[in-house]
């Protein structure tokens, strides 16, 4: 066991007899890490963590199972983590900083600034010093800001469409406009957004591109994937209901799951491809009720939650009336009925009754009331939700 003992959380994450543990369940493994946790408690909350994280992968990957698709998904997950851990670590230097500095400052005159040269000797900048400065950089963020935006115009939507000979539709009004394309999907066109497309669409897929925002509702059509083109992003879909936004003076591309399951890739991964036959790039799954945000600046993509989860049309819908219900099966409700995944502790779950009316609350509602009863936490993880739990009253 002493391997273990400076293992992070991502170490127990990466590890394969952790990753089994987790996966299979198996008798003999639970006895080890239950008896190791029981000598290690301070590793405890990584452990709890990082066997969270990894249900929510295997539980996602339930059906088709497919390793080297696994592996993809777990490594892609750490990086998200770490990125998350780095900026978060990031903010608390800036402000550490900040508090610093208002500490030593010394007060200066009015329009006056201080540098401290490598000799000792403080030198003195006047307000007109600063008045050039300022101009000047104005005057350079303004070029760079007409030069990013020829370039998203010109080589962005203009450029994926250019030469293509396809049909435009163009939202000039202030309402939203229906289109209806040959295959039976449907776009709901938003004011000052394009979308163009071909009168007929290929005998193995359909393409379509866009600037601005829309919401698909796409036909169904397993032999010819639905895919939408934007500047820095590729959609791909066989059928369902998803919004993309994409503007192309916009720093950010979002694209939001209404029902159903999107792939999406970055634009010049996927352009990058011999032929349209080639393997497909890595993308990014998303499923009802998560949303992708691309970062131009950073050409990071980001995976969380919408802001406002909507329950998924159902033949069984749940009423979200509960009288002395385990927990676990109120955290299964919201997880069936908002298709979210929910990784949570379910024999610690099981044990603690809930009596409540939730039917009229919003998700994060429902979760919040949840947790305060059963003094639990909960925090959006990569489209996910986590709960932490060390038990509840009884």
């Amino acid at each position: 066991m002493d391997q273990y003992q400076e293992y992070t959380l991502e170490d127990f994450v990466l590890d394969a007899r952790f990753q089994g543990w987790v996966r299979h369940q198996e008798a003999t493994d639970a006895v080890f890490w239950k008896q190791y946790i029981d000598e290690n408690p301070a590793q405890a909350d990584d452990i709890q963590s990082a066997r969270k994280l990894l249900d929510g992968v295997y539980r996602h990957y339930r059906t088709e199972i497919d390793e080297v698709e696994i592996d993809l998904e777990i490594q892609g997950l750490l990086e998200r983590v770490r990125t998350e851990k780095l900026l978060g670590l990031k903010t608390e230097e800036k402000e550490y900083g900040r508090r610093e500095e208002r500490i030593v400052s010394e007060p200066l005159k009015l329009n006056e600034s201080r540098v401290v040269s490598e000799s000792g000797r403080s030198v003195w900048f006047g307000s007109a010093f600063w008045t050039r400065v300022a101009a000047c950089l104005v005057l350079a963020i303004g070029l760079g800001w007409i030069g990013w935006r020829y370039y998203r115009f010109n080589d962005g939507y203009n450029g994926l469409v250019s030469g293509k000979g396809l049909v435009e539709r163009v939202n000039t009004s202030g309402k939203q406009q229906v289109i209806k394309l040959a295959d039976g999907t449907q776009v709901v066109l938003y004011p000052q957004s394009r979308l163009s497309f071909a009168e007929t669409f290929q005998p193995d897929q359909r393409i379509v591109y866009l600037s601005g925002d829309a919401y698909f509702q796409v036909a169904k059509d397993p032999k010819r994937p639905f895919l939408v083109h934007t500047t820095d992003l590729v959609t791909k879909v066989l059928g369902t209901s998803f919004f993309v936004r994409a503007q192309d003076a916009s720093d950010k591309t979002l694209v939001e799951v209404r029902e159903g399951k999107v792939s999406v890739f970055k634009q010049k991964e996927f352009a990058a491809r011999k032929n349209a036959l080639a393997k497909t790039p890595n993308g990014m799954v998303l499923t009802p009720n998560q949303k992708l945000i691309f970062e131009h600046a950073s050409s990071e993509m980001r995976r969380t939650l919408s802001d406002s989860p909507e329950i998924v049309p159902s033949d069984n819908p749940k009423t979200f009336e509960f009288v002395n219900t385990p927990a676990s099966s109120v955290l299964t409700d919201i997880e069936e009925a908002y298709q979210i995944d929910i990784i949570f502790d379910r024999d610690v779950m099981k044990g603690c009754p809930v009596t409540a009316s939730l039917g009229g609350q919003p998700m994060f509602s429902k979760l919040s009331i949840l947790c305060e009863v059963i003094e639990a936490r909960y925090e959006v993880l990569d489209g996910k939700i986590v709960i932490y739990s060390r038990g509840c009253k009884s």
